[in-house]
């Protein structure tokens, strides 16, 4: 009996270890450190005119929320962002450590397809200059190391207009439409741009044109070879007839001049 209640309370000593370690690793280790101080070396190495992208929801939309729907997202951006860099790069080396903390909150927080699916229309995708950019890392990660989360939460109605989404580039702002239209001042006209259509509309009405004109240069070249061949006709009416006639002739009169050759060697005999 004493040693059926040594292994019951053996087990039960095991059981309440296991299940305290794996609530302190999981809630009472914050994978956020003190290294947030190395964002403000990120900030003065990269340059000014970056202009990178987000994919984020504003925190008066997220409200408790706003830290389980951005840490996916946020640590895909830091990826993309040291991919700029060389290996040996300290930029990519000081950007990792910010993505092993995003990847370790973000196994901690748990399974976030929910949620951020509940939050899709709210969800924007900017770009924005470096300044602004680690300030937003920085606000996000002191809001994950203070706990600012939730489970419950309830999604905003989503907003009626689209969101706009810029597309320039990291190091270069490409003109793009809207840029191209904002040009143009008071009292200028818009410019409209021909569309396939009115082409192709343009190009049938040529070719019918071009048809009779064919049409009415065949017509005049068979005209002036059918007067040249009766003006040859008028001037030349008998020639075949004479033709036939001396050629029918020719023999009675070979047959005289050879008759009378005869008469005068008689004669001469």
């Amino acid at each position: 009996m004493k040693k059926s209640k040594i292994w019951i309370r053996i087990c039960v000593h095991l059981l309440l270890f296991i299940t305290l370690g794996v609530h302190s690793s999981k809630f009472d280790v914050n994978p956020v450190t003190d290294d947030i101080s190395r964002l403000s070396i990120l900030r003065q190495n990269i340059p000014k005119d970056y202009k990178i992208p987000v994919h984020y929801v504003p925190k008066e939309e997220g409200g408790m929320c706003w830290v389980k729907l951005n840490v996916f997202y946020l640590e895909e951006s830091l990826q993309d962002l040291a991919h700029k860099f060389g290996n040996i790069s300290s930029n990519r080396k000081d950007i990792s450590i910010f993505i092993q903390m995003l990847q370790e909150l973000r196994l901690n927080l748990g399974s976030l397809e929910a949620i951020m699916y509940d939050f899709e229309c709210h969800y924007r995708e900017e770009r924005w200059q470096t300044a602004r950019y680690f300030d937003f890392v920085k606000d996000f990660l002191i809001a994950a190391r203070n706990g600012e989360d939730s489970d419950d939460c309830d999604p905003p109605p989503c907003p009626t207009t689209p969101q706009t989404v810029t597309t320039q580039p990291y190091l270069e702002e490409s003109p793009t439409a809207s840029s191209k239209g904002s040009e143009c001042t008071t009292g200028c006209k818009p410019h409209h741009e021909p569309s396939a259509l009115t082409e192709v509309v343009e190009r049938s009405l040529l070719s019918l044109l071009f048809i009779p004109l064919l049409a009415l240069v065949f017509l005049l070249v068979w005209k002036v070879r059918s007067r040249r061949s009766e003006e040859d006709l008028q001037q030349n009416p008998g020639e075949g007839g004479l033709f036939t006639g001396t050629e029918g002739t020719a023999p009675p009169l070979d047959a005289e001049i050879s008759e009378k050759n005869m008469l005068n060697v008689i004669e001469t005999v």
